[in-house]
């Protein structure tokens, strides 16, 4: 089949629909990882998703559902627990990561949950979307958009100088806890389109590439934003044209502009 006959059908359709979408504004969020130095933070709800998948099992719900909820749990709960403990987001979210894969396994073993099923969470397909799937991902794209363009220049503070941010009256905390939220939100989505191994190549790829190309904040938003889109849709027409694996070739498109953008710059 040819990508215009592939693009007949309402499944490939919906595809590129999120992936535009997805890689369009999800990608937004991969600044924040970057600029607040988070990387650690995407491990820990990856390991949160693994838990809440296992008690999703045990309590006879649905993997996804239950790990969907143990990522907007934790999202929420990451930034306030940091800032009890004093300690940076990132420190503190290497304890939720061993905490909750620690958990994960005594579930695998007390309640006789298939590790398998769980582990499925890791693998996902934009192909698999349903109707209710894109609304998601359209609804996450639209507040993502909406938060940069109403705070841009608090977020750009707190980005940059989060102590002048709140000598100014800028809710520094506030502002950075809603973006965990929503970033926790992102990872959930890109779990369902590309799963959990490769959320990277929705949201911290795209970012790194625009921040080798970029000099401001909103220079790294709009490339950002420009590669992610490129990366999930030009992986997903890359994928039907050579019969690969969805989610393997949106990782191997956003790695190629990474790699390209390191020859840009010499």
């Amino acid at each position: 089949m040819s990508i215009g006959e592939y693009l007949q059908v309402p499944i490939f359709q919906r595809a590129l629909l999120a992936a535009l979408v997805a890689g369009g504004t999800v990608s937004l969020l991969g600044v924040v990882i970057v600029m607040l130095n988070l990387t650690t933070m995407r491990f820990a709800l990856m390991h949160m998703a693994l838990l809440g998948g296992a008690a999703g099992l045990a309590f006879g719900a649905s993997p996804l559902a239950g790990a969907t909820a143990a990522i907007v749990l934790g999202s929420l709960f990451l930034g306030p627990f940091s800032e009890r403990l004093r300690l940076d987001a990132g420190i503190t979210g290497a304890f939720f990561m061993t905490g909750s894969i620690a958990l994960a396994f005594v579930l695998f073993y007390k309640a006789g949950v298939p590790a398998l099923d769980v582990f499925g969470l890791f693998t996902g397909s934009l192909l698999s979307l349903s109707r209710d799937d894109l609304l998601a991902v359209a609804g996450l794209g639209a507040a993502i958009l909406l938060v940069y363009a109403c705070l841009f220049r608090e977020i750009q503070l707190v980005f940059y100088d989060p102590e002048q941010a709140e000598w100014l009256g800028v809710p520094a905390k506030r502002i950075k806890n809603a973006l965990l939220f929503l970033t926790g939100l992102s990872i959930g989505v890109a779990m369902k389109v590309v799963g959990a191994l490769l959320i990277d190549a929705l949201i911290l790829i795209p970012a790194m590439t625009a921040m080798r190309l970029s000099r401001s904040l909103l220079q790294i938003l709009v490339l950002s934003s420009f590669f992610g889109t490129a990366a999930a849709a030009g992986g997903l027409l890359i994928s039907m044209a050579l019969d690969m694996p969805s989610g393997a070739a949106i990782t191997l498109t956003g790695v190629c502009l990474l790699g390209l953008s390191v020859f840009i710059r010499r």
